[in-house]
């Protein structure tokens, strides 16, 4: 009997030590899958955005920007001077959207859907962050005359939403905390005057 009963505990043993190693094995697998799932976002952002930072890519992948939706990350700053305020007026909301059409985020609409859902709650604020690093590394690796092309007509849009709602029948006047936020968009993206 004593034999009988060392040959079950043990089969038993054998059996948990099994299903241990399989559900390792598992997790193993999920790892590395996730892994490589990460890695091929991270190469389609890289490709689609031309951003080289591995650090600045892999925060846009976290923050769950990816190649469908990187035309959002553009017009971050247009959501931020609408919120500067503490909330996003009609127009405001009118002058971000007419921006992102005229970029032509309206031919991707997961990027259409992102900027429509950031202009109902507030994105958080390390998303502006995100942005800023963003930015910067891209403003930097672009041709001087492109990067200040493109400079200008953000800073251009951004002035566009600040004068939205501001002022005497929303003509002329733009509130501190909105210039705060365009004084920001001109030190993360200062114009170049190299090559």
């Amino acid at each position: 009997m004593k034999m009988i009963e060392r040959d079950t505990i043990h089969r038993r043993g054998q059996a948990l030590e099994d299903q241990y190693f399989q559900r390792v094995d598992q997790e193993l697998l999920r790892k590395l899958r996730e892994k490589d799932e990460r890695d091929e976002r991270l190469a389609e952002l890289t490709k689609a955005t031309g951003v080289r930072d591995e650090r600045v890519a892999t925060h846009l992948v976290e923050a769950g920007i990816n190649a469908s939706n990187i035309a959002a990350m553009t017009l971050t700053p247009l959501v931020f001077v609408a919120w500067a305020s503490g909330s996003v007026t009609p127009e405001e909301r009118k002058s971000v959207m007419s921006a992102a059409l005229r970029r032509g985020v309206s031919s991707n609409p997961l990027a259409f859907r992102l900027l429509e859902q950031w202009l109902q709650a507030r994105p958080p604020r390390d998303m502006w962050g995100l942005w800023k690093e963003y930015a910067a590394g891209v403003h930097h690796t672009l041709p001087a005359e492109t990067a200040n092309k493109l400079r200008q007509r953000l800073l251009e849009q951004a002035k566009e939403v600040a004068m939205a709602s501001g002022g005497v029948l929303g003509v002329g006047k733009v509130c501190p905390a909105e210039q705060r936020v365009l004084d920001e968009i001109e030190s993360t993206l200062p114009a170049r005057t190299d090559g």
